[in-house]
């Protein structure tokens, strides 16, 4: 050893570190902790599952409402109106009570999936603005996706409408413009869940002529409410 080379001398017992060789075992999972992950797993897919299920339900009474449960209007229509008994009237030689008789053709569609009830309902008829008659229509129900055929009849005198001075004139061209105003009110009830009351109102214009009791010409405007 080299003359002035000083030598560490060694630490003290004391103040060595010791590292033992230690090995660490893994801890082992039970049973209990599997099944309680393997249940807390089934919940959040039942969870999932349920969730889903609910989101399509939903879709699916959504895209009912608006569609095949929507209240849809019935449809009035008149077809054919006719006068019976001025065949034989003498223009220039009016008589007062002459019994007329007036026929309308008229017909309520359902377009709903549900029945739709009617209560007592009225047709009006007007010539010139003047009020010739009122005919009744009975209350009724017209079923899902059906079509009711009815004929509404009133009887007037002649003396009703022989004060309009245009009628000597109509008469003697044979034909005669009448207007017939048409209210039904109802409602209409979709398995107990959508109730809908439905007032339908249709007013039609139509030319007779007289020869032949045909409508030449009909324009009708159709109002509803809910």
């Amino acid at each position: 050893m080299v003359e002035g080379e000083q030598e560490n001398p060694l630490a003290p017992e004391s103040h060595r570190i010791s590292i033992a060789n230690e090995t660490v075992t893994p801890r082992t999972t039970t049973d209990e902790e599997v099944e309680k992950k393997r249940l807390r797993r089934r919940c959040v897919q039942c969870c999932g599952c349920t969730s889903a299920v609910l989101v399509i339900i939903g879709i699916i009474l959504l895209v009912l409402f608006l569609t095949v449960f929507k209240v849809k209007d019935p449809k009035i229509n008149l077809k054919n109106v006719t006068i019976r008994g001025l065949e034989g009237v003498d223009p220039t030689n009016l008589v007062p009570n002459t019994n007329l008789t007036l026929i309308a053709d008229v017909s309520v569609k359902n377009p709903n999936i549900a029945s739709f009830k009617y209560k007592n309902a009225t047709t009006e008829i007007y010539y010139e603005n003047v009020l010739i008659g009122e005919a009744q229509i009975p209350q009724g129900n017209a079923k899902a996706k059906k079509t009711i055929e009815m004929k509404v009849t009133t009887d007037f005198l002649l003396d009703k409408i022989s004060r309009v001075p245009r009628l000597a004139g109509d008469l003697t061209i044979g034909s005669l413009t009448l207007v017939t105003k048409t209210s039904i009110r109802g409602r209409v009830e979709i398995i107990e869940i959508v109730k809908k009351t439905v007032g339908v109102k249709l007013d039609c214009s139509s030319t007779i002529i007289i020869a032949n009791q045909t409508v030449q010409d009909q324009k009708c405007t159709k109002s509803v409410k809910f």
